[in-house]
């Protein structure tokens, strides 16, 4: 297994024992927690009969301790760090509870990742992680962004498989926002057609915070994503913007859950997804905002196009609002390309591949120009977005 880090500040090697009553914690945790099944609403349309979790324990290393890496050096790491450290572990794993996959990757990972953005280290702009496939492994990526301050991340992922084997990908991302920050990311996943892949973003955002999260999950054979944001801070906003391409006999399953805790919060959600070939999306958009909660404003949508009478989008919107001063508004949409349009496109002299170039095109520019963070940027998104879509496959 070759796994390779884009660069960033520092890469150094903080401590190995930080995490382990974090790790003794999660363990315990995943003992009680019983694997998702046919009892469990999020998994009902996984096909999970199809998989097997015995067939990839093995192949994931084992050790007592795991090593905790940061963009902070030695000397400048202070007990301040390790009780930010703690507070994140801590409400991690609260949020973490019940979710079984969060929790395996969490105690299968060997490494984590941790960053610290503040005024003075707000440069981490690209982490990627790279697996080629020989053994299953897992991945924590936690990023803590300091008051007051503005920053941009990329958060990348992708495997390559060289045998054909089918192998499993766990990881975990949890991002703290500090009162009046402002982080604006991108998640991009490409992964390979014989992978499973288990993953959940979580997010806790103190009072005025800004979180515009863009993610761009692509490929693999089986996947499950969940992302949790929880708006914990008074006046604390979170715009999530989503965009999946699937083909040949792929099928991605991504749930978000929107938790507002506080009076003053605002949510935006748009998610679209493209499907092709043989390939299944399922989107499901969960709001829950509590009782006696004022002035909160909530948005979902999700709007789906299907290039093949084969393949199928579904999307499901589920609102939990117990509070009465609220905002609240969701719309779906699943169709296919227009015929009529397509028509009128190849009557003027364009082939069916630069017909639908176009008309896929025009379905996801918007959404890729909330993604990207530069007009070369967006380049490579589109380019990787039509290679997927108009490929073709079995």
């Amino acid at each position: 297994m070759a796994i390779s880090l884009a660069k960033y500040p520092g890469n150094n090697l903080i401590s190995a024992n930080l995490l382990a009553e974090f790790k003794s914690k999660v363990g315990k945790s995943l003992e009680n927690t019983i694997p998702p099944g046919p009892h469990d609403e999020s998994w009902r349309k996984f096909p999970l009969g199809q998989f097997n979790l015995s067939d990839f324990n093995s192949s994931f290393a084992e050790g007592e301790f795991i090593n905790i890496h940061s963009n902070l050096s030695r000397t400048e790491w202070t007990e301040e760090n390790t009780s930010k450290v703690s507070q994140v572990l801590e409400e991690l794993l609260k949020q973490a509870n019940g979710n079984y996959f969060a929790l395996f990757s969490l105690f299968h990972a060997k490494e984590y990742y941790y960053f610290e953005v503040d005024e003075n280290r707000a440069d981490i702009l690209d982490w990627g992680f790279h697996s080629e496939e020989t053994l299953s492994v897992s991945s924590v990526f936690l990023v803590r962004v300091g008051k007051n301050t503005s920053s941009k991340i990329k958060e990348g992922y992708k495997t390559i498989s060289k045998t054909g084997n089918l192998h499993l990908f766990g990881s975990v991302s949890f991002y703290w926002l500090e009162e009046s920050s402002d982080l604006k990311l991108q998640i991009r996943e490409d992964y390979d057609s014989d992978l499973y892949h288990f993953r959940s973003v979580f997010s806790h955002q103190e009072r005025d915070s800004k979180l515009n999260l863009s993610a761009l999950p692509l490929g693999g054979f089986r996947g499950k994503t969940f992302y949790f944001p929880r708006l914990a801070g008074t006046g604390s906003e979170a715009n999530i913007s989503g965009l999946t391409a699937l083909g040949k006999r792929e099928f991605n399953d991504v749930e978000i859950l929107v938790t507002h805790l506080a009076d003053h919060t605002n949510s935006k959600l748009i998610y679209k997804t493209i499907v092709a070939d043989k390939s299944h999306h399922i989107f499901t958009g969960n709001l829950h905002i509590p009782a006696n909660l004022k002035k909160v404003t909530a948005h979902q949508e999700s709007h789906n196009l299907s290039m093949s009478k084969k393949a199928r989008a579904e999307a499901i919107p589920k609102l939990e609002v117990f509070a009465e001063d609220v905002s609240c508004t969701h719309g779906a949409t699943v169709g296919d390309i227009d015929e009529e349009q397509l028509f009128y496109l190849l009557s003027r002299g364009l082939n069916s591949n630069e017909a639908k170039h176009l008309l896929v095109s025009a379905f996801y520019n918007e959404m890729i120009s909330k993604i990207a963070f530069s007009e070369e940027d967006a380049a490579v998104l589109s380019v990787l977005i039509q290679e997927k879509i108009l490929a073709g496959g079995d």
